[in-house]
C-alpha cells in the first residue's frame, strides 16, 4: 500500500504532534497541581478561627467594631483577602470583589433575601454567616490573595518556561532532522561544483528513508557516476595518446625517409595509408566509444534479434572468408526486444569481429541465440588462443589487450568496450568466458520486449 504522505510529512507531523501533546500534558498537570495548593489553602483559610473572631466583635461592638477589626486584618493577612458581605453582595470596606469571582459570589455565598428564616430549608451557602444584633446576616469570604486560573506569577512564569523549554527542544530536533541533512547536502554540492569529484553526503544521510535520504543517496549515485565519467574520460585520452604516438611515430620515420631521398617507394606509400588508416579507425572508435555516456543517443524500436544477427552474419562473411573461418549460426524464431537497432548491431558486430580476428584457419565461429530467463542470451565462441582468467574482465576495459592475444597491427582496442557500453546502455550486461575446449565464449544477455 503507498503511503499518500512524504515521510518527510508525516515525520514533521510527528514532531509537532508530539510536542503539542507534550505541552498539554505538561499544562494540565501543572494546572491540577496549582488548583489543589490553591484549594488547600482556601480550606485552611475557611477552618482558621476569623470568622468566629469576627462573629465575636460584631457581637461586642456592632458593625463599628466589626469594620474596625476587617479593617486591622486586612492589613495584616498576607495571604488571604477577607470579605464581609452585607445581605446586598456590598463589602462592608466598600471594596469590589475580583470580576471573575463576582458571580460566583452572588449566586453561592451572599443569602437570598427572599429566603423566610423559619422555613424548614434553606440554600446551602459556601461560607459562614455571621448575625448582627439586629438579625442582619453577614456572609464571611476569605480568598487567597494568589487564586486565578494560573495561580501566581511565579507559576505562569514557570508555565512560560515550560513552553520555552518545550518548543526549543522540538525546534532542537526538527533541526537535527531536517535542517542538518539539508546542509549537508548543500556542501556536498558545493563541493561538487567546485571540483572535488569525491564529495559524497555522510552515509548515515543517505541511509534515511525519507525524501532527504533518497535525495542524498541520489546525490551519491550521481557523484560516483561523474567521478567514473571523469576517470574513464582522463584514461580514455591517455590510452588514446598511447595508441596515436605509434602510428604517428612510424610515420615521421617513414616522411622522412622519403625527404632524405626525395621520393616515395611504393611499399612505404602503402605503409603511410595503412598507418592513417589506423588512425582514422582509432580516431572513429573513440568518437563512438564517448558518445555512449551521452544522454538520449539511443532511439528505441522494436528489434528482432534473429533477423538482426542473420545479417550481420551475412554482411561478416566476406571477413571471415579472408581469415579461412565460418561462421555458424543458431538462433531460436520469435525473439524481440526493445533497443537501438543501430546500436545493438555495432554491438555485436564488435564481438562477432573481435571473435574472427583471433579465429585460426579452417576453425568455426559460433553464434548461438536463444531464449533465457526473462530474456535472450547470445553467445559468441571462438577458437582462437582465448585469454587467461585474470584478464576476462578486463577485455571490456578502453585500449586493453590481453598478453596472449595483443596484436598491434589490427584493432583499435576499443571494440569490446563499446560493445559493453552499449549493451548496458540497453539494461543488458556482457561477459567474458572460457570456452570448453579452448578460445573464448562472450555471452550477451539481454530483456525481452513487453508486448501489451
Amino acid at each position: 500500500m503507498q503511503i499518500p504522505y512524504s515521510r518527510l510529512y508525516l515525520r514533521m507531523v510527528l514532531y509537532i504532534g508530539a510536542a503539542m501533546i507534550a505541552f498539554t500534558l505538561i499544562g494540565v498537570v501543572s494546572v491540577f497541581v496549582i488548583a489543589s495548593y490553591e484549594l488547600r489553602g482556601y480550606v485552611a483559610a475557611r477552618q482558621s478561627p476569623l470568622a468566629r473572631e469576627a462573629a465575636d466583635a460584631l457581637a461586642d461592638g456592632g458593625r463599628p467594631a466589626l469594620v474596625r477589626w476587617l479593617e486591622d486584618h486586612v492589613a495584616t493577612e498576607p495571604d488571604i483577602s477577607i470579605y464581609i458581605l452585607d445581605s446586598g453582595g456590598k463589602d462592608l470596606l466598600d471594596r469590589p470583589l475580583p470580576k471573575e469571582f463576582a458571580a460566583f459570589v452572588q449566586e453561592s455565598v451572599v443569602p437570598d433575601p427572599l429566603d423566610d428564616p423559619d422555613d424548614n430549608y434553606l440554600e446551602l451557602r459556601l461560607t459562614p454567616r455571621i448575625v448582627a444584633p439586629d438579625g442582619e446576616a453577614l456572609s464571611f469570604l476569605v480568598l487567597p490573595k494568589s487564586i486565578t486560573l494560573w495561580g501566581s506569577a511565579a507559576t505562569r512564569l514557570g508555565l512560560i518556561v515550560v513552553a520555552l523549554l518545550v518548543a526549543g527542544v522540538v525546534a532542537l530536533v526538527i533541526a537535527r532532522a531536517i535542517g542538518r541533512p539539508i546542509r549537508e547536502l548543500q556542501l556536498a554540492v558545493r563541493e561538487l561544483a567546485s571540483g572535488h569529484v569525491h564529495a559524497r553526503v555522510p552515509a548515515i544521510i543517505a541511509a534515511r528513508t525519507d525524501e532527504l535520504g533518497s535525495l542524498a543517496a541520489d546525490f551519491n549515485a550521481m557523484a560516483d557516476r561523474l567521478e567514473q565519467l571523469l576517470s574513464g574520460r582522463e584514461q580514455l585520452m591517455q590510452e588514446m595518446s598511447h595508441e596515436l604516438r605509434s602510428p604517428l611515430a612510424r610515420l615521421q620515420a617513414a616522411l622522412a625517409l622519403a625527404s632524405h631521398r626525395q621520393s616515395l617507394t611504393a611499399e612505404e606509400r602503402s605503409q603511410i595509408d595503412a598507418e592513417i588508416s589506423r588512425m582514422n579507425h582509432t580516431i572513429g572508435a573513440m568518437l563512438r566509444f564517448s558518445s555512449l555516456d551521452s544522454v538520449g543517443t539511443t532511439a528505441p524500436r522494436l528489434v528482432r534479434l534473429g533477423k538482426m544477427l542473420t545479417e550481420l552474419v551475412n554482411t561478416e562473411e566476406v571477413e571471415a572468408a579472408a581469415k579461412g573461418c565460418r561462421l555458424d549460426l543458431k538462433t531460436e524464431r520469435q525473439m524481440t526486444l526493445v533497443g537501438d537497432p543501430e546500436l545493438l548491431r555495432s554491438g555485436f558486430e564488435n564481438i562477432l569481429r573481435n571473435a574472427i580476428r583471433h579465429a585460426p584457419p579452417n576453425s568455426s565461429v559460433e553464434i548461438n541465440a536463444r531464449r533465457a530467463a526473462g530474456g535472450f542470451e547470445v553467445a559468441i565462441g571462438d577458437q582462437g588462443p582465448g585469454v587467461a582468467a585474470e584478464y576476462l574482465e578486463r577485455i571490456f576495459e578502453p585500449f586493453f589487450r590481453a598478453p596472449e592475444t595483443a596484436d598491434q597491427s589490427t584493432g583499435s582496442g576499443l571494440g569490446l568496450a563499446i560493445a559493453k557500453r552499449v549493451f548496458e546502455a540497453h539494461d543488458g550486461e556482457v561477459t567474458a568466458t572460457a570456452r570448453p575446449g579452448g578460445g573464448l565464449l562472450i555471452t550477451v544477455r539481454l530483456n525481452e520486449a513487453e508486448m501489451s
